[in-house]
């Protein structure tokens, strides 16, 4: 395969593994774009090199995972108003002439999954986001301009959580106690878990769902393994539940979009060939 047959790409360091090449490649054969969508590891030095020489290929653009979301914005020409308030950048788009422009499709992922998958989530009620890191920060801005009365976030390390609150608060984003997220948990109609806990190799999630109302969310971004002890936890307690796959695919969705103006659809084909993956 030669460079120029690389319509896209998804950058990282380490990046040996992601689901992301699957979805991409799918929605090109799906929609007779020519090219396919590859994996490159480039080291935080290297960065900038690689973005100059891209600059004068044929790819539409890429994706950024760790270590280079905050890395990149330098090396831009634009970002678009949204990823420059999360202080990071998951998709750029390359334009012909070179030109590139950043953009974070995170919080899009999160919030087209849920409104898809529950139209009706409650609104009424503050929503609980665990976690402060880059997951964390988008879906609190999201939900900031959405018209839930309140958007709590409970860290483990305090200080993290009160850097968002103070970043994107608009007096509407609190902090809790990291001790207290049970507490908060069932004046929540929406409760979303960012942070690693019970990912794969992770501890899982302390949390008790008891005393929440049924009509409660519980959204975990992890997606290995598909179901958490948490989300267990959160079912027996007669919670609706969602698990991360979805923002997966809907932020892919995004990026996808921007690069080729076509709004790829989540099949049944799609979905299968992403459970035979993490299987």
């Amino acid at each position: 395969m030669q460079p120029s047959d690389h319509i896209a790409h998804v950058i990282g360091h380490p990046i040996s593994q992601s689901l992301s090449p699957l979805i991409h490649n799918h929605w090109l054969k799906k929609y007779g774009i020519e090219g396919t969508y590859s994996i490159v590891d480039i080291a935080p030095d290297d960065l900038g090199t690689w973005v100059h020489q891209v600059r004068k290929s044929p790819i539409k653009g890429w994706n950024i995972t760790i270590p280079h979301k905050t890395g990149i914005l330098p090396l831009l020409d634009k970002v678009a108003p949204l990823a420059r308030q999360m202080g990071a950048v998951n998709t750029v788009s390359k334009t012909s002439d070179g030109t590139l422009t950043g953009f974070n499709t995170d919080g899009v992922g999160l919030m087209t999954h849920l409104r898809k998958s529950i139209p009706d989530w409650p609104q009424d009620r503050p929503a609980l986001i665990l976690g402060a890191g880059g997951a964390a920060r988008a879906a609190a801005l999201m939900l900031a301009n959405e018209s839930v009365p309140m958007v709590m976030i409970s860290n483990r390390t305090r200080e993290k959580a009160e850097t968002i609150a103070a970043d994107l608060g608009r007096g509407r984003l609190v902090v809790v106690d990291w001790e207290e997220r049970s507490v908060s948990a069932r004046a929540a109609g929406l409760i979303i878990n960012t942070t690693s806990l019970g990912m794969v190799g992770q501890h899982p999630l302390d949390i008790e769902f008891a005393g929440c109302a049924r009509d409660t969310v519980y959204y975990d971004i992890v997606y290995k393994p598909l179901e958490t002890t948490a989300m267990k936890a959160a079912h027996a307690q007669g919670l609706r539940v969602l698990d991360g796959l979805g923002m997966l695919v809907y932020q892919a969705a995004a990026a996808f979009k921007i690069w080729f103006d076509i709004e790829p659809d989540y099949d049944d084909a799609l979905h299968q060939k992403l459970l035979d993956a993490l299987s």
